[in-house]
């Protein structure tokens, strides 16, 4: 059974997610492998023009990721509770960049989409399963889209499409709403994507499902052309692309602040892991009422080796017709940690024991703040607990220090972890993933993780 059909019946069985009745996609590839050049955020004009902002304004852009995240909070509680709406050893690699300094908490990634190929910045996003792109600001006219037919069952069977068919041959149209009123409005269809390698080496990809957004409104992805979707989901560009090069997909993530080291995204084997002894593996949640999302099974969180006092009840997803009473995601599109209320309060209290000796103040939307330039010498050197995920399967995740005791402005730090609601979801964002390997392994259903500079 080859890899494409190990996935499918992955897909369409163990997780019953919706079969779509399109064709599989298709690729043209040179060599064994396919790299594309990682680039740097310096690179992007839009960050380049941000870094003219004043020193004192990182906070602000803080608070402004930090409200978009309890948006998306209470966007990813909503999608787990309600229906989905209607309304082979090769690889390909590419760039994925921070939006930090441009007051967005995403990471963004730059495909070719069309023919003739246009390049777009899109966001990267494990939470999302639709990828579109904005056309009407420059989508150029494609050859290769092709547009799905309202009255078909690829149609039919795609979340956010409109019930709306004024003819079997009108196009099938989607209108995908976003938790800050943000709303993307356009056509489904069947596109082709191009990879170009270092050596100039090009490969596609055909009939892919890309959305063509003929109207944008908000404030969500305002920097970006559109969304990249790698989540769990049979219409995600994930699935399509893993069914081609390999049943998973990685990325690394540099410090979001970091002008300096490269990101990537690798659909297929990665030929950065030189030594895949070090990665640990958890299982991965792939259950349809949390699909696209990606959940993880906790056992525990440890501070400087001791395991914390919080229920067990916390990590386990159980559901209802009313409420989701636990169980944890992993999010490149959220930018904080966010800890659900029983959780949070046995981690803040022990993290306010550790700095207990600290001038600390609360500045919202974090609990636990302190001014660098008011520390003694010994302070200084008390940097904060080691914290650990303890994941099932005895993995175990040491996120780096400043992953979650993060400087937000000039001298200043905060615990940047985050409350959410009870009963709900507790979430691992991607400040948090920074400086780890992160692979998904959509045929094993696993997470494979290890630490690593995420350099060339």
């Amino acid at each position: 059974m080859g890899v494409a059909r190990v996935l499918l019946v992955l897909i369409s069985t163990f997780v019953a997610v919706p079969a779509l009745s399109r064709p599989s996609p298709a690729a043209d590839t040179n060599g064994e492998a396919l790299q594309l050049r990682l680039f740097h955020r310096s690179e992007l004009k839009f960050l380049q023009d941000a870094e003219d902002d004043p020193a004192g304004d990182a906070f602000r852009r803080f608070v402004e990721i930090a409200r978009r995240d309890q948006l998306r909070q209470k966007h990813i509680a909503r999608t787990l509770l309600s229906p989905r709406r209607r309304a082979s050893e090769v690889s390909f690699e590419a760039p994925i960049s921070s939006g930090a300094y441009a007051g967005v908490g995403q990471y963004f990634v730059k495909l070719n989409v069309g023919s003739p190929a246009k390049e777009h910045l899109l966001v990267a996003d494990t939470g999302s399963d639709a990828t579109w792109i904005k056309c009407q600001t420059g989508c150029a006219p494609s050859s290769s889209f092709v547009p799905y037919r309202c009255s078909s069952d690829s149609c039919k069977s795609l979340p956010f499409s409109l019930t709306t068919c004024p003819s079997p041959a009108s196009p099938c149209l989607y209108d995908y709403q976003y938790a800050d009123g943000s709303f993307t409005k356009g056509t489904y269809g069947n596109e082709t994507v191009t990879f170009t390698s270092p050596d100039g080496t090009v490969s596609t990809i055909r009939d892919v499902l890309v959305g063509r957004s003929s109207e944008f409104e908000g404030t969500s992805f305002n920097k970006a052309d559109g969304v990249l979707a790698l989540g769990f989901s049979a219409m995600s560009f994930a699935i399509a692309a893993a069914q081609i090069y390999g049943a998973k997909f990685s990325y690394c993530l540099v410090d979001h602040l970091s002008m300096k080291d490269s990101n990537y995204l690798v659909v297929g084997d990665n030929p950065r892991v030189s030594n895949r002894s070090n990665l640990q593996f958890t299982p991965l949640v792939f259950d349809p009422r949390i699909q696209p999302f990606y959940g993880l099974q906790v056992d525990g969180i440890s501070l400087d080796g001791k395991i914390l006092p919080i229920y067990p009840s916390v990590w386990k997803f159980v559901f209802s017709n009313y409420s989701i009473t636990g169980g944890a995601i992993i999010d490149s599109g959220m930018t904080l940690t966010s800890l659900v209320r029983p959780a949070y309060d046995v981690v803040l209290a022990n993290f306010q024991s550790y700095f207990q000796d600290f001038p600390t103040f609360t500045q919202p939307p974090f609990d636990l703040c302190f001014n660098e330039s008011q520390l003694s010498e010994e302070q200084r050197k008390k940097a904060g607990p080691q914290l650990g995920w303890h994941f099932a399967g005895g993995a175990k995740f040491m996120p780096h220090m400043d992953s979650y005791v993060s400087p937000v402005a000039p001298d200043q730090k905060c615990l940047t972890i985050v409350r959410a609601a009870w009963p709900g979801i507790s979430v691992i964002g991607n400040i948090h993933q920074q400086k780890y390997l992160w692979e998904f392994n959509l045929e094993n259903a696993n997470l494979g993780f290890a630490p690593s500079l995420c350099s060339d």
